[in-house]
């Protein structure tokens, strides 16, 4: 079966005539070409999609290069590496939170992000390293998302949601559990009573 069709065949959901992105390219050379007509400064589109695709072709073909520097990879990369048996620390302050960052030559590389007065660190394996996390200071990691990478981010939420949901799942045992105790203990006075 093909593509989950029970006849076994693959029809692709292109027609001639959904090309949205095209239609979008023509609007926009056209909207560029009446602003010239008209003696209009600018492409009439500033802070659409389109614009942002011409301004990074510009930039592109300049020659130029501005990469960020407050990303996780590239601050990696400024760091000198350990030598053997050590390791090389590096203190950022992104958006007001303290992010430590260690190359250890033994245990590879950590970055400690935050931390409050009664912390609850969890790890999470990177690409960049393993990142500690304090689950009673999750704002200072919102803060610091944007230094990590798309796929970066996807582990370190999706080991926030198995945390979440397992401390959710005891609380609500430990709940039960009280409840069937408070019952029990119920029961036994109803019956003493009783006698």
């Amino acid at each position: 079966m093909i593509g989950n069709h029970p006849f076994g065949t693959f029809y692709p959901a292109y027609t001639a005539n959904n090309s949205n992105t095209a239609q979008q390219i023509k609007k926009y050379s056209e909207t560029v070409a009446f602003r010239k007509q008209a003696g209009l400064k600018g492409d009439g589109a500033e802070g659409t999609f389109a614009s942002a695709m011409k301004k990074a072709d510009e930039f592109q073909n300049s020659g130029e290069y501005c990469g960020a520097t407050d990303s996780i990879g590239i601050i990696l990369r400024q760091m000198k590496e350990p030598e053997p048996g050590g390791k090389v620390d590096k203190v950022v302050f992104h958006e007001g939170v303290c992010v430590q960052i260690t190359k250890d030559y033994r245990t590879g590389t950590s970055i400690t992000i935050g931390g409050s007065n009664n912390p609850e660190w969890i790890h999470v394996k990177t690409s960049v390293g393993t990142v500690n996390i304090d689950m009673n200071d999750l704002d200072s990691l919102m803060k610091c998302l944007d230094m990590f990478s798309p796929e970066d981010l996807n582990a370190i939420l999706r080991e926030i949601t198995k945390v979440r949901q397992a401390r959710d799942a005891g609380q609500e045992i430990e709940n039960t559990e009280d409840e069937v105790i408070k019952q029990t203990d119920e029961t036994k006075e109803d019956r003493e009573k009783e006698d």
